[in-house]
């Protein structure tokens, strides 16, 4: 890939301007236009959740992992626990792409991954920031691995 910056002074200061080219449509030409809409629209790194009878805003940043039992959302960050109604499916969709589903109960935040090791059965254990550990299905692991570059 290759990246060029061309000077636009037609654009407003706050505007830019972004040409995907390529000799056809692949898979990667739409994953990167995908991950720039994405990141268009999420300028914002909060997360709004309902948590005692109030709106709390999380930075997305600070969160470490998102797990679910039932209808119960439980949510990592660095600094505390939240626990909330919801489904983990909502909730990763309203995440930014820092964020993989690792079992279909669990969602974590790729950058508090500290290490990973072999568990039973073709599973892992993922090691996160404040000793989380969180284990990462066989179903789960490919496209962690392909996220991680692995």
């Amino acid at each position: 890939m290759k990246v060029n910056f061309l000077q636009d002074d037609n654009l407003n200061d706050n505007e830019i301007l972004v040409t995907v080219n390529a000799p056809k449509l692949s898979n990667d030409v739409i994953d990167l236009i995908h991950k720039l809409e994405i990141m268009e629209n999420s300028n914002n790194d909060n997360l709004s959740i309902y948590y005692h009878d109030k709106f709390i805003m999380i930075k997305q940043s600070n969160i470490v992992a998102v797990e679910v039992l039932k209808t119960t959302l439980t949510i990592y960050t660095i600094k505390d626990v939240y626990e909330i109604n919801g489904s983990l499916k909502n909730i990763l969709n309203k995440l930014n792409d820092y964020f993989v589903k690792i079992s279909k109960c669990a969602i974590i935040n790729i950058n508090h991954l500290k290490s990973m090791e072999t568990a039973f059965s073709g599973n892992m254990t993922a090691f996160l920031t404040n000793d989380i550990k969180m284990n990462v299905s066989r179903k789960y692991l490919p496209n962690l691995k392909k996220i991680l570059g692995i």
